[in-house]
């Protein structure tokens, strides 16, 4: 297969191949200092859409797969970019690069995954302190991780979200949300097809979506395993968002209708690939640079936190060709139980990439051993670069 169409890169630390025995689905837990986040102050809300209503209203183990066999790792949602859809001209170079995004082969699936878990929702709540600074962006968002990339891509209006992760069940998971995208006139009858009510609709749905019959039978497959987290996710950041007055695709008819139409135009691309090997990420580079794509906005989540900026990881970033503004988003468990989150010029994080000696995130934002923790959910804009002095006191 290949992969799938849509623009955010899934972390190198999140996926295996699929564990031969299916194994309960789970609620997010709290592991190796990444745990699930609480309530915190909003940053201020731009936009009050008029006629939105708020809706006030996991992640599961490993999943068995139906057939055996290597899938392909590259997932497609909706229908290939064919130049025009709906009356709207495609950009050539976009459809071009699209197109060459799909012939990529995927990174081997890895052994195990991280904490042999595969986080098919997340549980970092407060992506809206990643505003205002992500609003309107627009070009390419390279993301990892599953559902936070459409919240965050309703807000920064990408062209094409890229999604890379090791991990094979998040990819297919993605191929899951474009199918009923698409089956979903509205967000209440998007959130109903992950509820219990919704499941026979979801179904076929699925199948209407994925023709050959053993993928097919894998996504359906997906679908049940997880489809009691997601509903569970989606209600829960709902009913967040809507006690701190931030908007999103999840109770905003433009901002779901963006996040639909992204899917069904093809500009949804998820791959399987691993950020800590030369591979098929500096693949996805050269083809966005070859049809003069930039990426606007780099999500990695807290991927950092499980490796060293060791020379595969550097030269994987040196290569991925970032806007003059791009954005880098991470963020790193905070106390009480939850995620800081930090901003990032594209240019400063370079700068830490092509620093040769030995580092880690946490030098990056100036954290030692034995600091006091971060505090979660508070945001962070990070300005220094390997080579400035150190604070003074």
């Amino acid at each position: 297969m290949k992969p799938v169409l849509f623009a955010c890169l899934l972390a190198a630390c999140s996926a295996a191949a699929p564990d031969p025995v299916p194994s309960p689905v789970r609620e997010p837990r709290e592991v190796a200092g990444a745990p699930s986040e609480v309530e915190g102050s909003s940053s201020s809300e731009r936009e009050a859409e008029a006629g939105a209503s708020v809706d006030v209203g996991a992640e599961p183990g490993g999943v068995a797969r139906v057939e055996p066999g290597e899938p392909s790792g590259v997932v497609q949602a909706g229908s290939p970019p064919s130049g025009e859809r709906a009356g709207v001209d495609e950009p050539a170079s976009l459809v071009a690069a699209i197109a060459a995004l799909q012939e990529l082969t995927p990174d081997p699936a890895p052994a195990h995954t991280t904490n042999d878990v595969h986080y098919l929702v997340s549980n970092e709540r407060r992506h809206d302190l990643f505003r205002p600074e992500l609003d309107e962006r627009g070009g390419v968002q390279l993301g990892v991780g599953t559902d936070q990339n459409y919240v965050m891509a309703a807000w920064s209006r990408p062209e094409l979200l890229v999604i890379v992760d090791f991990d094979q069940q998040v990819i297919d998971l993605h191929a899951v949300h474009g199918a009923l995208l698409a089956a979903a006139p509205t967000v209440e009858d998007f959130r109903r097809l992950w509820s219990e009510e919704g499941t026979d609709e979801a179904h076929a749905a699925v199948r209407a979506a994925e023709p050959d019959r053993a993928r097919r039978a894998e996504l359906l497959v997906r679908y049940d395993e997880t489809r009691p987290v997601v509903d569970k996710r989606l209600r829960t950041l709902s009913r967040r968002y809507a006690e701190l007055g931030v908007h999103s695709y999840l109770d905003t008819p433009a901002q779901y209708r963006f996040v639909a139409e992204l899917h069904a135009r093809g500009r949804v691309v998820a791959i399987r690939g691993d950020f800590t090997v030369d591979g098929v990420l500096r693949e996805l580079a050269s083809v966005l640079e070859a049809h003069g794509l930039r990426i606007e906005v780099l999500y990695l989540s807290n991927i950092e936190q499980y490796l060293a900026y060791r020379k595969p990881f550097r030269a994987n970033m040196l290569a991925l060709p970032l806007a003059e503004d791009a954005l880098v988003l991470r963020t790193l468990p905070g106390k009480p139980a939850g995620f800081h989150y930090f901003l990032q010029s594209g240019d400063d994080f370079l700068a830490w990439m092509r620093e040769s000696r030995g580092s880690t995130v946490y030098r990056m934002v100036g954290k030692a051993k034995g600091d006091p923790p971060l505090t979660a959910n508070e945001r962070v804009v990070l300005t220094g670069r390997p080579d400035d002095p150190p604070a003074e006191g």
